[in-house]
């Protein structure tokens, strides 16, 4: 169930995950109701209202929550500026966003809800197969180690490369070392999936209890998480912090410098969503 709320919100990795930020914003609503079309089979009715509920999502985002990201953008900048980030300070930052993260799903509380009360009992039953089969789809890929590592590399790579540019070997090492040590727990979230979505099918028979759950998800997300896998969840994190930490510890003046200039340019594109009508 987890899966298909986590489309129902703005997509932290769609937003933060690419380089413009505010061509990501513009097409949130279709990428998000296009995701949850894929678990529902929509119809156009849906799709338009659903849309609509987002874009209201959004703009709220944009006037609460934006504003917030602008500014604390800048204070790493100086902080950047004045020297390197200590891992007390990345890990500072990194629970003010998983905060605004909570924040964010809690604008869409109610667009979730509204979009859950439309389902029929046969997109029920599609959500029910393709919640499955995508499922199926992922452990599977989780088995093969070594191109999970691989996709993860890729994706460490980008996320470092889309502030400071490319990373010299002993960063390279560090991030390698990373992935060996403290690899993403995945077979876990695929349990995890499973374990919310089948609490999900056995308290909920009736709108009403649907509603209710998806309202209460919202509320708490964590509460209906298993205990291994948030453990193993704040340690990946924790670890990614100190990875995070070890690559700004050695900046190269060139990437310093690609790393203010990148922040100034994100700064520049969460202010232009702000203040878009």
């Amino acid at each position: 169930m987890n899966r298909v709320l986590l489309c129902l919100c703005l997509s932290f990795v769609f937003l933060t995950g690419c380089s413009r930020l505010d061509i990501a914003f513009r097409w949130a609503d279709t990428y998000i109701a296009s995701k949850v079309d894929d678990y529902f089979d929509i119809s156009s009715k849906q799709s338009k209202e659903l849309k609509n509920d987002i874009n209201k999502d959004l703009q709220a985002i944009r006037t609460e929550v934006l504003p917030t990201w602008i500014e604390r953008l800048k204070g790493i900048q100086k902080e950047v500026n004045d020297g390197p980030l200590s891992e007390d300070r990345v890990s500072f930052y990194f629970a003010l966003f998983l905060k605004d993260i909570e924040q964010i799903n809690s604008k869409f509380s109610d667009t979730a809800v509204d979009f859950i009360a439309t389902t029929n009992p046969e997109q029920i039953t599609y959500f029910t197969k393709a919640f499955h089969k995508k499922n199926m789809e992922d452990l599977e890929k989780f088995q093969d180690k070594a191109k999970f590592k691989s996709e993860y590399r890729d994706k460490y790579i980008d996320w470092f490369e889309m502030f400071i540019g490319s990373l010299n070997k002993e960063q390279k090492n560090m991030l390698e070392e990373s992935l060996n040590t403290s690899p993403f727990p995945a077979d876990l979230k695929v349990k995890n999936k499973e374990f919310v979505f089948q609490k999900f099918l056995r308290e909920t028979s009736s709108t009403e209890q649907m509603k209710a759950f998806v309202k209460n998800y919202y509320s708490n997300p964590e509460s209906y998480d298993l205990p291994e896998y948030r453990e193993a969840l704040a340690k990946y994190q924790k670890d990614m912090q100190k990875l995070v930490a070890q690559v700004l510890s050695t900046l190269t003046p060139e990437q310093k410098s690609s790393l203010k200039e990148n922040l100034s340019e994100k700064i520049a594109q969460l202010h232009r969503i702000a203040t878009r009508s």
